[in-house]
């Protein structure tokens, strides 16, 4: 048995099958990645999980100071920043001044009650060092950065849930075969970690990663 570092665009099955593994061993060496439907969580760089060693396959070298087995997410400093802020709610009566910080970051002036869920991704990349996108609007998101696999922590566009919005936007915390999880603003009025079908996913490269 050895540790692998998980790499860009590796996938459960595709690990299994990389080092020779069957995937119900692939799943006894990793406790608590898939459930018994083989749904999984998100794989994402930098990840470790236990593997064993095949022939012309040799498990990528771990820094010492990363754990040896399990699941244990690292995440990015934006994700970080976002869970820091859950439990976040628009307030009634008056206005919950960290919203209007939140807004106020993509230059909107408004109440809580404003869509705030892009404004919300906006602050965090901000407040973490990285280039944010400036805009109030979801959908626009769409163009934020560049493409990537499903990431944890990688900012994703949902189509519009209700007549007259521009969509939802949020950083990807889970995904299984139905829906994916998301981080997000103004969830409910609210920062919350909820599901959304996949089938609302906006078209196209709808999971993005900043410009960096």
């Amino acid at each position: 048995m050895a540790a692998y570092l998980i790499q860009s665009g590796d996938t459960p099955f595709g690990i299994a099958r990389k080092f020779g593994m069957s995937f119900d061993r692939f799943k006894a060496l990793n406790p608590g990645l898939c459930d018994a439907k083989n749904n999984c969580r998100i794989l994402f760089p930098g990840q470790v999980l236990q593997v064993d060693a095949a022939a012309g396959a040799s498990p990528a070298p771990v820094s010492p100071t990363q754990p040896a087995a399990g699941f244990v997410p690292q995440a990015p400093p934006w994700m970080e920043s976002a869970l820091r802020e859950q439990g976040v709610a628009e307030w009634n009566p008056g206005d919950n001044p960290r919203i209007i910080e939140y807004l106020a970051s993509v230059g909107v002036r408004g109440g809580d009650e404003t869509s705030w869920c892009a404004a919300f991704v906006n602050w965090n990349l901000l407040n973490s060092g990285f280039p944010g996108f400036h805009t109030g609007l979801a959908g626009q998101w769409i163009s934020y950065g560049r493409p990537v696999s499903p990431t944890y922590g990688c900012i994703v566009v949902m189509q519009p849930l209700s007549a007259g919005a521009s969509g939802h936007v949020g950083f990807l915390h889970a995904m299984d075969q139905s829906n994916v999880w998301l981080l997000s603003g103004n969830s409910a009025n609210r920062v919350r970690i909820s599901a959304y079908s996949r089938g609302k996913l906006a078209p196209g490269q709808c999971f993005r990663w900043p410009p960096v």
